[in-house]
């Protein structure tokens, strides 16, 4: 019978597939068909791989910033990575590094006189500024 002669569809619910024929069928053949049949390999788009990339390096960065031996002052000031500014401006930039209008980080290439700050103390403490 063909579905011009018959275009009547009934749909039902049985509550396993075991013991009808047409149920036994279609389940061994979608078993074998995951187990067998072709593979496919779709590539990933380019967004999905930046999203992964990105994850990846701000676990990485989150893991540096936290066992790192250096810049703890900052460290103290931005716990986490993610608390960064973005984007970061040129103050930024000098404070976090420490490259700056610094008198300890001036007197390192003999461009200020002195390595403290105004307050008396080494001058390698940003927060005096």
């Amino acid at each position: 019978m063909s579905f011009q002669n018959n275009p009547n569809i009934e749909v039902g619910w049985v509550k396993a597939h075991i013991g009808i024929a047409g149920n036994e069928t279609a389940y061994q053949l979608a078993k074998k068909a995951a187990n067998e049949g072709p593979k496919f390999e779709i590539p990933a788009p380019k967004s999905f791989l930046k999203k992964l990339f990105k994850t990846a390096l701000l676990q990485r960065w989150e893991t540096d910033w936290d066992e790192g031996e250096t810049r703890r002052l900052i460290r103290n000031i931005i716990p986490k990575v993610s608390d960064i500014p973005s984007p970061w401006t040129t103050e930024v930039i000098q404070f976090a590094t420490g490259h700056g209008p610094f008198p300890c980080f001036l007197k390192r290439f003999n461009l200020y006189h002195t390595n403290r700050c105004a307050c008396g103390e080494l001058g390698d403490n940003a927060l005096c500024y």
